[in-house]
Parts: structure tokens; C-alpha cells; sequence
């Protein structure tokens, strides 16, 4: 419900000498100049039309020609390196591809593009309400006479609902930067673990084409055997099988290998039909060492920090809510002619709340305000349980892979070379070579997989623990101690 307060009238122009027309014209080109000034100053309207054409040919001229990118540090280089010139004539190697994550990853553009729109919404927050203008005429009742009020009113910032406003878009904004700082680490994790699979592939691969180069000798051998009647044709079946085993793993690990790689080249932003060898040197697996877990790091991780981040856009809300339940008051002047007098006054005009105190939108921003409180501290266990189960894992596949290379695979080394000296001396027979074949390369590629699983784990520690982030407090100390 909305009363009208009406000041008091003061008499500007009496007697019958002011007309109804001139008054009517003096109203409408009042509104004219009003109109047209209102829509100087508005933003035109130019639409953007999108060439899917256009768009692939942008695509494609990623990987075309060197690219010059600024990319400010996301956190420790020694953990996340970056750089600055992108050239894949030479290949994609891991601080390229950190660069051009950041740079296209369809993710965190995703990311970066709400963050923006946020940008824009803390524009239009806090302004000013704009000022209501109303103009007659209207037909008297009772003499039939025209009568041509005017008024102008504007609502009183009251309240700190203005200031409620700003700040709640401010919040949502810091908000959503924190979400696409998230996103930035979570694919980086991604460009990283990318590269420790290609590596731990490509060695894979150049295991199992060793042992089928070793299957392929051993078949020839085991025809020769039978056609001098020393084997039977169930070693040469078995000599046989063990080749197209060989040939099978080796095919189904090079598709593998691809679709890994087409993952990286989606990750950076390219297309999967570009030809770009990716670059394992340095070895993608070598990291620094993982630091002892510190809670206090941990605060400084982007799902922490969103947490946080959402929580103070709830309490915004509530202040908004809050605001919004006194009523709004707008005051201005008026304005009036009747059978040729002039009047002009004050108006006031106030919404009552009767019946609609705004407690629902309060009650609803306060459960809001509570649930956030509930995320901070689930974000805050389930990064915990996140960094621990990720550092228990690594210092188990460490341990694992210490004793395995100690073990198996120092063995498997001996293994094979009193299997060479055998078979030089002709002391061995197909099945002891299929056997140690297989044996020897199974446990390479235990060991290979050991180490993939390792640095995963590390990384993904480490990133959990935001140890890959810089730390603003220990810079901060270091310049104090300077």
C-alpha cells in the first residue's frame, strides 16, 4: 500500500489569462526535450553476428604461428611453470601448455566469462534510483474543464540500501573470481597429469615394441625348430600367440596414447588434428619435494578461499534483505493548472508495510547465510581428506616402487641377460624365452606405471595442500627479514 502526502499549493498565475493550450504545448515540449535527452544518452544497440568459419580458422591459427601471452603467475614456478612465448614448431612442452591452458582452456574461459558478467552487474549496483515523472492532463468531473497536473519525484536513499546493493555485487563478484581461480588449478592439475600419462605411455610403448621385436625372433626360431621336427606345433602355436599378444597390447596402447594426447590438445585449447609432438624434457614427473602438510597453506586454496568467498556474498544478501523491509519514501515537487491557474507544490509518497514486511526474503537470506557456513567447513574436511588420502598414496607408491626397482626389476635386469648368454649358448628352449619375454617387459611396465601413479599422487597432494601456490605470508615475511 502506497499513501500520497501532499504540501502545500502555492498560486503562480491567476486570472484567465493564461491559456489551456499554451499550457498544453509548454507540456509537450517539455517531454520532448525530456525524451530526447533520455535517449541521447542510452547505449545503441549494434548486434554481432558469429562465423563458424571465422571461428575454426581462429582455432586453427593457434597452432600456426608462434603466440606472445600474458599470463601473470598462478602460483610456484617450480610447481606450475609457465611461458611467456608459445611456439609449437618445436612441439608442446609442459610450461607451453601451462600458458595456453590458461589462456584457452574452454573451462576457464567458462570461468572467465561469468567473472565478467559479475564485473558488469557491480556497474549498475548502488546507483541511484531514477527520479519518476508524471504528466497530465486529466478531464475535470465535475465542469468538464482540462486540468494538467505534472509531478517529479525521486526515492530518498534511505536505509543503506544503496550501499547494501554495491556491496553484495562486489561480493559476488570476488566471488566468482575465486570460482575461476579454482578452475585454473583444476585444469593445470589436468595439463600435469596429461603429461606424466604421455610420458609413462611413450615408455610403455617402447617396452612392449621390444618385447614384440623379441616375440618376432622367437617365432622365426620356433618355425625353424619345427620344420626340423625338434618342437611340436603346440610350442609353435605358443610362439605364434605370444606375437599377436604382443602386437595386440602394443596397438591398444598407442590408441591410449592418442586419446591422451587429444585430451591435452582439448585441455590447452587446440584441435585434436594438430600435428604437435609434445615435449617430455624435462621429464614431466620430476617435482619438488613435498613439504610437510600445513593447515595454514591450505586456507589459501581456491575452493577455501570460494567458500569464504560465498559465505560473505550471503551476509551481503542478508543486508540487502534486511534493507529492503523499510519503506521507500519519495518526495518532489508539483505541479498543476486549472481554468488557467497555476499551482506548484511538494509531494511525499510512502509505502506502508501492512501487510509485506519483507521477513520472507529476510528468513530465506539467513538459511542462505547458514548453509554457507556448512560449505566452508565441508570444503575445509573435504580438502583435508582430499590432501591426506593423496599423500598417503604417495608415500605408499613411493615405498612400493623403491623396494619393486630394488626387487623385481633388478632382478628382471639379471634375468635378462643370463636369458641372452643362455640363448647364445643354445641352452635354452621357446617357452623359457616366451616366459622370461613376458616376465621381463610386465614388470618394466609395473615399474612404469608405479612411477605414473606416484607423480600423480604428488601433484595432486600438492595441489590439495595448496603447496603450489605461492604464499603471500611468507613473501611478506621475506621482505621483512630484507
Amino acid at each position: 500500500m502506497t499513501a500520497k502526502i501532499r504540501g502545500g499549493a502555492m498560486s503562480l498565475l491567476k486570472g484567465p489569462s493564461a491559456r489551456h493550450v499554451s499550457i498544453l504545448h509548454q507540456h509537450a515540449r517539455v517531454g520532448l526535450v525530456v525524451g530526447i535527452f533520455l535517449l541521447t544518452s542510452c547505449a545503441g544497440y549494434s548486434p554481432i553476428e558469429v562465423d563458424p568459419f571465422q571461428e575454426i580458422r581462429k582455432l586453427e591459427q593457434r597452432a600456426a604461428q608462434p603466440l606472445q601471452l600474458e599470463v601473470p603467475p598462478r602460483g610456484d614456478p617450480l610447481w606450475i611453470p609457465l611461458r611467456a612465448t608459445v611456439d609449437l614448431g618445436d612441439g608442446l612442452d609442459l610450461p607451453e601448455a601451462n600458458t595456453l591452458a590458461l589462456s584457452f582452456s574452454p573451462e576457464i574461459r567458462s570461468a572467465r566469462s561469468e567473472q565478467k558478467v559479475a564485473g558488469a552487474q557491480l556497474l549498475r549496483a548502488g546507483l541511484l534510483s531514477n527520479p519518476e515523472l508524471f504528466l497530465g492532463p486529466r478531464i475535470s468531473s465535475g465542469a468538464g474543464d482540462l486540468v494538467l497536473p505534472a509531478g517529479l519525484s525521486w526515492e530518498l536513499p534511505l536505509w543503506g540500501q544503496r550501499e547494501a546493493e554495491k556491496n553484495l555485487a562486489q561480493r559476488k563478484l570476488t566471488l566468482a573470481e575465486a570460482r575461476a581461480a579454482s578452475v585454473e588449478l583444476h585444469v593445470l592439475a589436468e595439463v600435469r597429469a596429461a603429461f606424466i600419462r604421455i610420458s609413462t605411455l611413450t615408455k610403455t610403448s617402447a617396452a612392449l615394441e621390444a618385447q614384440l621385436a623379441g616375440s618376432e625372433r622367437v617365432l622365426q626360431w620356433a618355425d625353424t625348430l619345427k620344420q626340423a621336427g625338434e618342437i611340436d606345433a603346440v610350442t609353435s602355436y605358443l610362439a605364434k600367440l605370444e606375437r599377436d599378444d604382443a602386437r595386440a597390447d602394443l596397438e591398444t596402447l598407442r590408441v591410449e596414447l592418442e586419446s591422451t594426447r587429444r585430451g591435452l590438445l582439448e585441455t590447452t585449447g587446440l584441435l585434436p588434428d594438430a600435428e604437435i609432438p609434445i615435449q617430455l624434457d624435462p621429464e614431466p614427473a620430476s617435482m619438488p619435494v613435498l613439504p610437510q602438510p600445513d593447515r595454514r597453506r591450505m586456507l589459501l586454496h581456491p575452493q577455501i578461499v570460494s567458500a569464504l568467498s560465498e559465505h560473505e556474498a550471503a551476509e551481503a544478501a542478508l543486508r540487502l534483505e534486511i534493507a529492503s523491509q523499510y519503506p521507500a519514501i519519495r518526495i518532489g515537487p508539483e505541479f498543476e493548472s486549472d481554468k488557467g491557474d497555476a499551482s506548484l507544490g511538494a509531494g511525499a509518497g510512502i509505502e506502508l508495510p501492512l501487510f509485506d514486511r519483507n521477513q520472507g526474503g529476510v528468513a530465506e537470506a539467513e538459511q542462505r547465510r547458514e548453509a554457507t557456513r556448512e560449505k566452508i567447513s565441508n570444503a575445509l574436511l573435504k580438502l583435508t581428506h582430499a590432501e591426506a588420502k593423496a599423500r598417503a598414496e604417495f608415500q605408499a607408491k613411493e615405498t612400493i616402487l623403491r623396494n619393486y626397482s630394488a626387487g623385481a626389476m633388478a632382478s628382471a635386469l639379471e634375468a635378462r641377460r643370463a636369458l641372452d648368454l643362455r640363448l647364445q649358448a643354445g641352452q635354452s628352449n621357446v617357452l623359457e624365452v616366451l616366459a622370461g619375454l613376458r616376465s621381463i617387459t610386465s614388470a618394466r611396465v609395473r615399474e612404469l606405471r608405479l612411477k605414473q601413479e606416484t607423480a600423480i599422487a604428488c601433484f595432486s597432494a600438492a595441489t590439495a595442500g595448496a603447496v603450489v601456490l605461492d604464499d603471500p605470508l611468507s613473501k611478506d615475511s621475506e621482505k621483512e627479514k630484507k
